[in-house]
């Protein structure tokens, strides 16, 4: 599986977004992005690089959702940021992502941050990786320490710490990998195309906040999609806001998505 044109991904997805609903409000914080239209949020993982000029210069809000939604194409790294939450905002609607099973019927009954975090992508594979060879594309809390003793663990990281591999070991690392997680950032920087073709021989999971819970995403190379839906917009524009580093995890529910009849 190659792709001829790695933005044929956008463009399935950005062909979703409804051009008729504005944005009322929308934050660039750290380390998350923040986007409201009406009812409804999104947020998406701060990609912190302005080195390339906007696509857009005006305000983002009173903007539709669609032309938002367009600038994922930015390399501007905030402007793709605050596309990618414009786009969640919509994708990742509560109903839509329960119209697709992507809410584990425990999970709608877990009244605690712990009870809810046994559904984290993480957690769910935790017995199927043991053993195995796999990679890690990003940082996510916490799981590295639980992981490394139990299968041999690679993690490649833009801005890598002691013991990462850097971005760039993506082609010779990913391709001898048994399983793949990556994080929904790679969707915001773009390397999201390249890294499902790296990774077709094996199990390839997509996940965090900033995944846009898109079934498409199975026919680009995707596995499973575990990602978020907010559900408490007001406390999701206040953590951004004030740039706060707490989790996101408050702010709403995780779900996941698997093609039409997989099981996990």
């Amino acid at each position: 599986m190659f792709f001829l044109n790695y933005w044929h991904l956008y463009d399935e997805i950005l062909a979703d977004i409804p051009d008729d609903v504005c944005i009322d409000d929308y934050a660039v914080g750290v380390p998350w992005t923040f986007v409201r239209t009406g009812d409804f949020a999104g947020v998406a993982m701060t990609i912190r690089s302005d080195t390339r000029p906007h696509m857009r210069d005006e305000s983002f809000i009173g903007c539709s959702l669609r032309e938002a939604a367009e600038c994922v194409m930015s390399w501007n790294g905030h402007e793709a940021s605050i596309a990618t939450a414009a786009i969640n905002a919509w994708i990742n609607r509560p109903k839509k992502v329960a119209s697709l099973r992507g809410f584990h019927d425990e999970d709608e009954h877990a009244e605690t941050l712990a009870e809810r975090r046994k559904f984290e992508a993480f957690a769910l594979y935790k017995e199927r990786i043991r053993g195995k060879k796999v990679a890690v594309v990003g940082h996510f809390p916490n799981f590295e320490k639980e992981w490394s003793p139990i299968c041999e663990l690679s993690i490649l990281e833009q801005n890598p710490h002691d013991g990462d591999y850097p971005a760039e070991a993506a082609e010779y690392v990913i391709p001898r990998q048994d399983f793949v997680f990556m994080t929904g950032a790679t969707f915001t920087n773009k390397t999201m195309p390249r890294l499902l073709e790296l990774s077709q021989n094996a199990v390839t999971v997509i996940v965090g906040p900033s995944v846009p819970m898109h079934p498409c995403l199975f026919d680009y190379g995707a596995d499973a999609l575990s990602g978020f839906t907010v559900t408490e917009p007001a406390l999701a524009a206040d953590l951004v806001h004030r740039s706060s580093w707490q989790g996101i995890s408050p702010c709403g529910k995780m779900a996941d998505l698997l093609p039409p009849g997989t099981l996990l």
